[in-house]
């Protein structure tokens, strides 16, 4: 009994002792300049270099036998042989993922992948093979910067290292209204919120242009050395308004303010919580006068607005003339006495007006009521004032023809009392046209 336990013992021994004997492998990698590393059995620790592309390595006893084999852009891999199994003699191991040290400035700025946060300022990104992934650093204020390497043949390689810096700035642009359209540069970016990019070194002219309001201008410069950083969020808001006035006739004057500001055509803004009065003049046609508002329960602007001018009745029904509110002096001739010549002045001023307002035949006084004819734009008030004239060896009347007109402005009545409203007119009604010329042919 003995006997045969002892050879079982002796037959077990020799058999362990043979394995032992026969774990000596030969590992290959399927790159010839593949390094192989042992590692300490209970971490990464480099332990000892083994060799290049292919080892002979003899299994330890009393170790873990962990390899690490390592190629510059590659994912390492670790590979451990139990002491305890039974290993083909030839090892082939494979090096297929790619890996990319990738770092990025500035050290705050977010690293992604394929859209997921994985870390900032340095990762390692592992590319399977057949794979690909997409890379993206971030960082609000900075135009961000894409990538994406692949793992196939057909592919570029990728790098072992790659650096990202982020030097081109970005402004996050609020548009309000949201379908304000924004160009950059004069290149047109589409509606609503945008993201502007300004290269470093260089600047961007953005406008926000929308039908009926003004436009939005700023200039956001990149260039650290002379110009404050952009903002990382701007809001163009379009609050003024705009209005495209055109008139007819299109050489009707248009004021603002009592100031000359176009003629036939104008761009009117209108501040936000304000408003404007806009008057558009042309002989010949009523005085036109609007207010625009841009406030709170006030009817809105329109986009444009096309003023019709009507044609003015006063201007229709008068002449022009140089002598509306001059003194005329009309020599009287010899033949006629100082009674005569009165009395065809008289008699010649009533068949224009009904009533004398001053009469003196001594002082050579005559003064008549003011006549006044409305019109849809403007009252108009005429009178005749007569004064002694000449030198005192001949008879003379100084004749003055007044001839004023008030604006109506559609809000405060007119009388003829109002003096302030009313300014001398360059033009005399029909009516009277005839007056002076009369005067001159009776008397002299």
């Amino acid at each position: 009994m003995i006997k045969k336990y002892l050879l079982s013992w002796a037959i077990l021994s020799f058999i362990a002792f043979s394995t032992a004997q026969a774990q000596k492998l030969t590992i290959s990698a399927n790159h010839s300049d593949a390094k192989f590393i042992l590692l300490n059995d209970y971490d990464d620790s480099e332990k000892q270099e083994l060799g290049i592309g292919t080892i002979e390595y003899k299994l330890e006893k009393d170790s873990r036998n962990r390899i690490k084999i390592t190629k510059p852009g590659f994912q390492p891999v670790i590979k451990e042989y139990n002491r305890d199994l039974k290993w083909d003699k030839d090892q082939r191991v494979s090096l297929d993922a790619r890996r990319v040290e990738i770092s990025a400035e500035p050290y705050d700025a977010d690293i992604y992948v394929d859209g997921r946060n994985i870390g900032k300022k340095a990762i390692y990104l592992v590319i399977e093979k057949d794979r690909f992934h997409t890379v993206e650093v971030k960082k609000p204020g900075f135009a961000p910067i894409t990538k994406t390497y692949y793992n196939s043949p057909d592919r570029e390689t990728p790098p072992i290292k790659d650096y990202f810096e982020l030097k081109d700035r970005q402004v996050r642009l609020e548009v309000l209204p949201a379908d304000g359209v924004v160009t950059a540069n004069g290149v047109s970016l589409g509606k609503g919120n945008q993201d502007i990019n300004i290269s470093l070194g260089e600047c961007v002219t953005v406008t926000v242009n929308k039908d009926g309001y003004v436009e939005y201008t700023k200039v956001f410069c990149n260039k650290p050395e002379t110009d404050p950083e952009p903002p990382t969020r701007e809001q163009a808001l379009l609050s003024d308004r705009l209005v495209k006035i055109t008139t007819n006739p299109t050489d009707a004057i248009i004021e603002i303010g009592g100031r000359t500001v176009g003629t036939g055509s104008y761009d009117l803004k209108v501040p936000s919580n304000g408003s404007v009065e806009v008057r558009v003049l042309k002989d010949g046609y009523v005085r036109y006068i609007k207010n625009y508002y841009n406030q709170a329960n006030m009817q809105e602007p329109p986009v444009t607005d096309y003023i019709e001018m009507t044609v003015d009745e006063a201007y229709t029904s008068s002449v022009s003339s140089d002598l509306a509110n001059v003194r005329i002096t009309v020599p009287v001739n010899s033949q006629y006495s100082s009674e005569e010549a009165w009395r065809i002045l008289s008699s010649i001023i009533t068949r224009y007006f009904d009533i004398l307002e001053t009469v003196d035949f001594n002082t050579g006084y005559l003064t008549t009521s003011w006549q006044v004819e409305n019109f849809q734009s403007s009252v108009i008030r005429t009178r005749v004032i007569v004064s002694s004239g000449g030198n005192s060896d001949q008879l003379a009347y100084a004749v003055k023809l007044v001839s004023q007109e008030a604006y109506l402005d559609g809000r405060n009545q007119v009388t003829v009392k109002d003096d302030e409203k009313f300014e001398d007119w360059s033009r005399i009604l029909k009516k009277y046209e005839g007056l002076i010329q009369e005067i001159q042919a009776r008397l002299q």
